[in-house]
């Protein structure tokens, strides 16, 4: 498989940047795996916890769908720069877990359901180390095409 830099993928910089790695990819079958490395050094580390609260699961869906578009589109335009694109809507979340753990790795499974030019459906799932499912939901995302046109016709 490509190694992938997850900043080529994502506009998201650190501490907001939470994927740790690109796990798998299949362009052909529209899936991708990323995995999420939990440490104190998070930003939304709380030490009550002991990890990462499970409300954080939508962003770690999202984040993980801009990884597989970041990739498909680097797959047509090698310079490509990371799309800005915004989440829409969600359905059927389902989180089964209070927290994400300190020290441990969970992977999120994406599948792309719909994708056009600019609005895209996926279906997601969270698998903590031991393969058991913690997290579950439908994401609806945006892309502009231009971001700063977009921007600024929202601001006039």
């Amino acid at each position: 498989m490509k190694e992938y830099n997850i900043s080529d993928l994502l506009p998201h910089r650190s501490p907001m940047q939470f994927i740790t790695a690109i796990e798998s990819v299949d362009f052909e079958k529209q899936t991708m795996i990323t995995r999420i490395d939990i440490t104190p050094q998070d930003l939304m580390y709380d030490a009550n916890l002991g990890g990462v609260p499970s409300s954080i699961s939508l962003e770690f869906m999202a984040q993980s769908i801009g990884c597989f578009i970041g990739a498909a589109d680097l797959e047509k335009t090698p310079d490509n720069k990371p799309a800005v694109g915004f989440v829409l809507g969600s359905r059927k979340i389902s989180v089964n877990i209070p927290t994400y753990l300190v020290g441990k790795s969970y992977f999120v499974h994406v599948e792309s359901v719909f994708c056009d030019k600019n609005i895209a459906n996926f279906e997601c799932q969270i698998y903590n180390q031991e393969n058991n499912l913690v997290a579950t939901g439908a994401i609806n995302v945006f892309r502009p095409d231009d971001i700063q046109q977009f921007m600024d016709e929202r601001h006039e």
